[in-house]
């Protein structure tokens, strides 16, 4: 599934109870990536996600923490350990479905 903003993210996951992760950039429409992640945290708290991102200044996602952060572009297969540990975090079961945020 496919959004194209924070704030669609939010009614997304709140209609849509089958996802699994949330893969988002800092750059967005409506809201950063950092907004909809505390959102996120504080209304799906068990939900994973990870930043997919080319932004440059760290300070603005410390506190999401590298393990959560995959720097565009790729580096051999960050995307899919991260996003695997993502998966994995705190026993969640994947049942095979991602929503990418794009712009």
């Amino acid at each position: 599934m496919e959004v194209g903003s924070g704030g669609a993210a939010l009614d997304l996951l709140s209609r849509e109870a089958s996802v699994d992760l949330v893969m988002l950039d800092f750059a967005m429409p409506g809201m950063n990536g950092m907004d909809l992640a505390r959102q996120m945290q504080s209304k799906f708290p068990t939900l994973p996600f990870v930043f997919v991102t080319g932004y440059v200044d760290n300070s603005a996602l410390e506190e999401i923490g590298d393990a959560r952060i995959i720097k565009k572009p790729f580096v051999g297969d960050e995307l899919a350990i991260k996003v695997q540990a993502a998966l994995n975090e705190g026993g969640h079961r994947s049942r095979g479905k991602v929503v990418p945020l794009s712009r």
